[in-house]
């Protein structure tokens, strides 16, 4: 297994709970890539009943599927759709249709009903629509999949790079990775190899000398400080630049833009794309333009074939065999709210290969069997209930880790509310070796100072647990942050980061990389 997004955690727990033995390598940190470069949005189908009805109907059996196997995650606020004067009454029309035809569950409202639900709503707003959006948090989803797969038996690995494959017979025989940290070479002998590497994906297959039609999209989104509305809220016209707003923990992120690549590689947001998805989202909800910015971020989309919005966001399971290499399976496009169906179909594919019959369990087993946080002892109950939504099948170990330990209670990082113990909990785990691992595990940092008031604490429990050279750490750490934090800043709050930026650089003396591309 390739790839540790949302994808391959989905697969390596499939097979896992099948029975089948299972290695998952990934070259940087868990949901690092597109599956934590998203908007958090569970999708109804809602926004491709129109273009993409296959993907609709998709999203809506998984979403409903999702809120049942991954509740721990997942705040099921709701969502609409709303249409403004200036936007086609044609595609309103259609919208209803198409919504019943795929399954999708869409409900008509008046002006004073969707202004009931968000009091924000522009006051021109002309048609609403209620559906079944949600808000999910995908690093708690991966991370939750990843320590369920661990626990079926898989054996799970980050910071592993794939740097090669040896073809013999039609069969990849052997699979060459190296510690992306240490530098260590290792190998294995797989029976069969999972491509779920999502944007990279067309590069892991060349490895094996195969290719594979896709493309790729770069999105940006910008994220909001405070709650500008109560449910999502997408605007109603074909899927464009800058129409959804998702609530997310305590923040607004405003989704997003579709820029076509040549090939997958670094992103950066531009201060163009932050003011147009500002903008379009202050068309619908006015107070996205008085919001304070608190970060913008860009992931990959994988897509099939074509490209922009007129790509399919489907997704297409691929055996090899035909291609000349009889054990090599691919997994290309779809959503986050897709994956856990990706990964049931690409662990059916697996079991043709190896003859097994071993069946789907992800279907009907939760990631999280206990849905409750009383027995979490040691802790407020205000911890407890943000432990549930962000750790799922751990929340108990990290309960205990902040209980047992003598500062474990005493808060890390205020804007998410982040324990000491949290972090020197996942300090202390052989997955975590940059300040950002713990940020993705914790939240820690991602509040509206992006680690500016935290990144010490962050630094003070990982330190003591690695050998690499703790300024370095800090200043890769602190180099992320104002990548996403440059292209926001406007005003008083560009004077305030440039002073919090000087006392960093000017007094202590570390080099903070520039963030613009």
């Amino acid at each position: 297994m390739i790839g540790g997004g949302a994808t391959g955690a989905g697969v390596a727990r499939d097979l896992a709970l099948r029975g089948i033995e299972v290695l998952m390598l990934e070259r940087g940190d868990f949901c690092a890539g597109a599956s934590g470069g998203n908007h958090g949005m569970l999708h109804s189908g809602a926004r491709y009943a129109v273009t993409d009805p296959v993907s609709a109907r998709e999203c809506a059996e998984e979403g409903r599927a999702l809120r049942r196997l991954a509740s721990f995650c997942i705040e099921d606020c709701g969502g609409m759709f709303v249409s403004l004067p200036q936007d086609d009454p044609g595609h309103t029309a259609r919208f209803e249709k198409a919504c019943r035809a795929a399954g999708v569950a869409c409900q008509p409202l008046t002006v004073q009903e969707a202004r009931a639900k968000e009091p924000g709503l522009a006051g021109d707003v002309v048609n609403a629509f209620a559906v079944e959006d949600a808000s999910v948090d995908p690093f708690s989803l991966v991370m939750g999949n990843v320590e369920s797969a661990r626990e079926a038996g898989a054996k799970v690995l980050n910071y592993k790079v794939v740097q090669s494959f040896r073809v013999w017979r039609h069969r990849v025989e052997e699979v060459m990775f190296m510690d992306a940290i240490t530098g260590e070479a290792e190998r294995v002998k797989p029976e069969v190899v999972v491509n779920a590497s999502g944007a990279w994906a067309g590069e892991v297959a060349s490895l094996a000398g195969l290719r594979i039609a896709m493309s790729v999209d770069k999105g940006s989104m910008v994220v909001l400080d405070g709650r500008i509305c109560n449910g999502l809220v997408n605007r109603l016209r074909p899927p464009s630049d800058g129409d959804i707003v998702v609530p997310n923990h305590s923040a607004s992120i405003l989704g997003t833009t579709s820029s076509p690549m040549a090939r997958p590689g670094p992103v950066c947001t531009t201060r163009e794309e932050v003011q147009s998805l500002v903008r379009e989202a202050s068309f619908v909800l006015p107070r996205a333009s008085q919001a304070r910015g608190v970060r913008a971020y860009s992931g990959i989309r994988p897509l099939l074939a074509s490209t922009g919005r007129k790509a399919s966001r489907g997704f297409q399971i691929i055996e090899h065999s035909s291609h000349g290499v009889e054990n090599m399976i691919s997994v290309i496009g779809g959503k986050l709210t897709t994956y856990r169906l990706m990964a049931e179909r690409a662990g059916d594919a697996v079991c043709k290969v190896l003859g097994s019959s071993a069946s789907c369990r992800t279907r009907s087993e939760p990631i999280v069997s206990d849905g409750h946080e009383d027995h979490l002892e040691g802790v407020l109950q205000i911890h407890r209930r943000r432990m549930l939504s962000k750790y799922g099948p751990t929340r108990a170990k990290v309960a205990e880790a902040c209980a047992r330990r003598p500062r474990g209670t005493e808060l890390a990082c205020s804007c998410e509310q982040v324990l000491q113990g949290e972090l020197d909990h996942f300090a202390s785990h052989p997955d975590v070796r940059a300040l950002g691992d713990l940020t993705r595990r914790t939240r820690a940092g991602m509040g509206y100072c992006q680690g500016g008031l935290c990144a010490l604490s962050l630094l003070s429990s990982l330190a003591q647990r690695t050998d690499q050279d703790p300024q370095r750490l800090l200043e890769d750490y602190l180099s992320e942050r104002w990548k996403g934090l440059w292209p926001v800043l406007e005003g008083e709050q560009l004077r305030q980061e440039v002073m919090k930026r000087y006392l960093l650089t000017g007094t202590y003396h570390l080099r903070i990389r520039e963030g613009a591309p």
